[in-house]
Formats: C-alpha cells, sequence, structure tokens
C-alpha cells in the first residue's frame, strides 16, 4: 500500500493524492469493519467476547503508537495529516495480513467444499452400486423362481404321465408291494440277531423248471415244465423261535388251541436214552391238548427246540403267518420248482438217494431236528431242509380220486417229514382235510419280490 501511495503521490500530485487517501480510507475501514463484525461472530461463539474487544482495541492502539515513535516518512514528506493517514493504513496494512487468514480460511473451505463434493460423489457412487445390486438380485430371482416353477410343473407332467400310462393291476401291485416290505421290515426289528438267520431268503431266478413225476396223477404233480418269475424262497422252514415272535406280537391263537387237540404220529423206531424202540406199525392219534407249544401233547415242550421247525400248525395259521410278514405260501409247482433248481433233480443233493442227508425214519429221531442239521445237503440256491423233518403246506389243493363231484378239497403238503421211509422223494405230495394240525405239519414262505 505504501509503495502504491508513493507511486501515486509522484505521478500526480498532492491534490489527486489525497483523493486517492481518502480512497484508500474508505475501503480499508471498511475491510476493518467487516474484521471486527468477523472477531465478534468467531469470539461469540467461543464465549470470549469482552476478551476479543480488548484485545482489539489493545492491537490498534499499539499500531498507533508504534507509528507516533517512528513519526513522519522522511522519503515522503508528509505532513502530520499525512503521517496520520499513513498510520492509519499502516494500521489496516496489519489488517491486510489477517485476510491472509481469511484466504487460508477460503482455502479451507474450497478444501471443505472440496471433500463435501467427494463425499457427495462416493455416496451416489456407494448408492449407485447398491441400486444395481438390488436391480441385480431382483433380476436373478425371479429368473431362479421361473426355473424351478418350471422344473416342478415338469416333474408333476412326468408323474401324471406315469399314472395315466399305468393300469389298476399295476398300481395295485405296487401298493401291495409297499405294504409287505413294511410288514417284512417290521417282522425283522422284532427279531433277534441269532433268529436272522433263520428268516433269510434266497434268490430264485427266472427261467423254465421241470416239475412232478410220472407217477400216479393223484399221488404227484403231473410231470410239466413251467416257466416261473423271479422268486425269493425262505432258505429254512419257519422255526419256533420265529412263530413265537409273530404270537407274541399279535396274541394269535391257532386252530389246534381253539379246538383242543391235534394229531400225534408215532415213529415205528425210536433211539431212547439206554435203548431203541422198535414198532412193527407206526400209525397217529388225536391227542387233547397238542398244539404249536406242546407239539405231542400235554407234557411236551420246545424247550431247547428254538431252531426247530414249527409244528401243528393248519394251512390257516401258515397263512396268518405269512400275511403277517408281508409274505404268502408258495404253489406246489413254486415248491418243486425251488427244491429241484433248473437242473430238475429227484432230490435236494442229485438224482441219487443218499443215507444220512435228511432227517427221517431211519434216522431214528423219532421228532424234528434243527433246521439247518442238514446245511451241507443244501441244494443249488442253498435252501435247506426240503426233505424229511417236517411237512410243507402249499397254496395249491386236490380233489381226492375217489371224489367225482369234486366237492371235497384238500390241501397239499411237500416234504414228507420225519416219520417218512427213505428213498422219498422231492415230486411226493401228502393230501390232507382243511383243519388238519399234526407234529408232522410246518411250511416255509416265499415272495415275489425281495422285500
Amino acid at each position: 500500500v505504501t509503495d502504491f501511495l508513493k507511486e501515486s503521490h509522484e505521478v500526480s500530485g498532492n491534490n489527486s493524492f489525497k483523493d486517492v487517501v481518502s480512497q484508500v480510507k474508505e475501503i480499508m475501514n471498511k475491510i476493518s469493519e467487516n474484521m471486527d463484525m468477523k472477531s465478534d461472530f468467531e469470539n461469540h461463539e467461543t464465549g470470549d467476547d469482552k476478551d476479543v474487544v480488548t484485545n482489539g482495541e489493545h492491537g490498534i492502539n499499539n499500531v498507533e503508537l508504534a507509528f507516533d515513535k517512528t513519526g513522519a516518512d522522511e522519503k515522503t514528506g508528509m505532513d502530520g495529516t499525512e503521517d496520520e493517514e499513513i498510520l492509519e493504513i499502516d494500521d489496516d496494512e496489519e489488517i491486510e495480513k489477517d485476510d491472509e487468514v481469511d484466504e487460508v480460511d477460503d482455502d479451507l473451505e474450497e478444501i471443505e467444499v472440496e471433500n463435501d463434493e467427494n463425499l457427495e460423489e462416493i455416496e451416489i457412487d456407494e448408492d449407485d452400486e447398491l441400486e444395481d445390486v438390488e436391480i441385480d438380485d431382483n433380476d436373478e430371482l425371479p429368473e431362479k423362481e421361473k426355473d424351478q416353477d418350471e422344473d416342478i410343473e415338469t416333474i408333476e407332467l412326468d408323474d401324471d404321465e406315469e399314472i395315466e400310462e399305468l393300469d389298476e393291476d399295476e398300481l395295485e401291485a405296487i401298493e401291495k408291494f409297499r405294504k409287505e416290505k413294511e410288514l417284512a421290515e417290521n417282522f425283522d426289528k422284532f427279531i433277534g440277531e441269532n433268529e436272522k438267520k433263520y428268516n433269510n431268503y434266497v434268490m430264485v431266478p427266472a427261467g423254465t423248471y421241470t416239475v412232478g413225476s410220472k407217477r400216479n396223477f393223484k399221488d404227484t404233480l403231473q410231470l410239466q415244465q413251467i416257466d416261473m418269475p423271479e422268486i425269493y424262497c425262505a432258505q429254512y422252514p419257519v422255526t419256533n423261535s420265529l412263530f413265537e415272535v409273530f404270537v407274541e406280537q399279535t396274541g394269535y391263537i391257532t386252530l389246534a388251541e381253539k379246538k383242543g387237540s391235534g394229531t400225534v404220529f408215532n415213529g415205528r423206531f425210536k433211539k431212547e436214552e439206554k435203548h431203541s424202540v422198535w414198532k412193527r406199525t407206526s400209525g397217529s392219534t388225536i391227542v387233547q391238548g397238542a398244539c404249536w407249544y406242546q407239539p405231542h401233547g400235554p407234557g411236551s415242550t420246545i424247550h431247547g427246540k428254538k431252531y426247530h421247525p414249527v409244528v401243528q400248525i393248519s394251512i390257516d395259521d401258515a397263512w396268518a403267518f405269512a400275511s403277517w410278514i408281508g409274505r404268502r405260501l408258495p404253489t406246489e409247482a413254486e415248491w418243486e420248482a425251488c427244491a429241484r433248481t433248473d437242473m430238475g433233480l429227484k432230490y435236494p443233493w442229485g438224482n441219487e438217494w443218499k443215507d444220512g442227508c435228511c432227517n427221517t425214519e431211519k434216522s431214528s429221531f423219532a421228532d424234528t431236528t434243527p433246521v439247518d442239521r442238514y446245511d451241507n445237503y443244501s441244494n443249488g440256491f442253498n435252501i435247506a431242509d426240503l426233505l424229511g423233518n417236517v411237512l410243507e403246506w402249499t397254496s395249491d389243493t386236490e380233489s381226492p380220486h375217489f371224489d367225482a363231484s369234486k366237492k371235497l378239497i384238500l390241501n397239499i403238503a411237500k416234504g414228507g417229514g420225519w416219520a417218512v421211509k427213505d428213498n422219498i422223494t422231492i415230486g411226493a405230495r401228502s393230501l390232507f382235510k382243511p383243519g388238519f394240525t399234526s407234529n408232522l405239519t410246518g411250511f416255509r414262505c416265499v415272495s415275489e419280490k425281495l422285500l
């Protein structure tokens, strides 16, 4: 400012200089007033109004005192008035330094503005990204839902088409299989680990099988070949332990228990503890109280015979057990096919009789034996105890040859039992009236599917 005043004074003279000084004074006064207002405002915010006013007055006085000490500027040759003006200008000169602070404040304001702008830009970018992500998610979700709906619709259509293709018989067969499998699985849960061996079923493959015999048609099944589908046959006859589970779980009462008696056969040869008993004739009697748990009548027991075949069982009793475990009785042809295998054998072990391969009268036990006693003589399908030991019910019936009216229906049993003579073949059959029970009759089960 001083340099500006000097140059103006040298060029324009005193009059013009005074005009310039007056203008400068007006400008500086306005600046000073603005600075005072700003200082008051800032100190009002801090709560130090009194100190600020005092300091401001001291600051101005100090400037005036400094100019009083220096006197007039020798170079300019200014008078007192001019010195006074210079002093006021110098005073404003100090204020001008404060303007640098204002400039710094302005810079800070600019920085703050720039930061705000950056923040706004960042916030906008983040919002944009968020909006983009939300839009993408929303775009994807409908597509996924659409795809899932399409898949569901496709599955429903396939199911409907499959149901339309199945006829009523097939649907009934499917439902029947489901029920049978559930029953078989439930029975398997009730029996112990040792008993599971005796509840085993083996697969007999589909094929052509030779069954029957050339002997009298009434004594045997007629010789023929049959086409049999795959079947699952019990490896052993039903044992006392398995039948006991059935009775305990269902409370079933056998026919022999209901009528209070059963037929008891006596063998001609019986081996006792100290000697053997041989009778010329064998026969049977009806014994009161004979039933599955006392097969020879009162005083007899199945204690120690857990794995012997259950006896004193009627055809209806056999069906009740088989149905409860989800299975059935075999037909006579099925029983023979499972026993003969696809080789059409006369005996489970071959076409020649061998002593000691099964429990017959000659074995001298005169009673049943464990069903796995003759495992070494099982057939090619690993089915055991097919001959001797116990007669096994089939689902087939036959009318006797003397009944021309065909009114008398007899149930067919296979396998001979422990009281038969040697040389009993797979083709042999026994015929009994409905409701017949004895200490020779038991059964085994089959199923079309693996349960």
